[in-house]
């Protein structure tokens, strides 16, 4: 890039970066059970939902997820769920992964109250996404500990469906 002297790099018109490529991962079939609310707080209104168990499968990995995570919520007051799921999924060949998932669910007040009350909703209805971080042990999956990863996800009445991708 020519530079014209005394001007900063930055005031010089950039050529236009190219945007990170994507590559899938895997769906997670993430089986959840009802709410624990623990009401307003200082922070919005918080909620934990239990994760009881589901499935992964991919490319380079498939697999059960394990009981025993959970989503905790907060609920802003303008009605965006800012979520941290933490769990941990199980692959084939008997390796635990543990996840830890933040990101957020926009919606309606509408479309929030027919999730809240169990309703199918159309993922098309609200934007869910989340930046997942793995933690897996040295071998075959410890790829995943060096990436940055993005997922969509969509709600159901007794799950949530979330597909994965490595940003490259």
């Amino acid at each position: 890039m020519l530079m014209t002297v005394g001007q900063p790099a930055f005031a010089q018109k950039p050529e236009k970066p190219e945007a990170p490529q994507l590559e899938f991962v895997c769906e997670l079939r993430v089986k959840i059970d009802k709410a624990y609310v623990v009401g307003e707080t200082p922070h919005g209104l918080r909620r934990i939902i239990p994760i009881v168990g589901g499935t992964f499968a991919g490319p380079k990995l498939k697999g059960n997820i394990l009981n025993g995570g959970a989503d905790w919520q907060i609920v802003r007051k303008d009605g965006v769920a800012e979520l941290e799921a933490h769990y941990q999924m199980k692959t084939d060949d008997g390796v635990i992964i543990y996840i830890k998932n933040t990101g957020l669910r926009v919606a309606t007040p509408e479309v929030a109250a027919r999730i809240g009350r169990g309703e199918p909703v159309s993922s098309s209805e609200y934007y869910f996404r989340a930046a997942p971080k793995f933690e897996a042990p040295a071998g075959k999956y410890e790829w995943m500990n060096n990436a940055i990863f993005i997922c969509t996800a969509e709600r159901n009445p007794d799950s949530v469906i979330i597909n994965v991708w490595k940003v490259l």
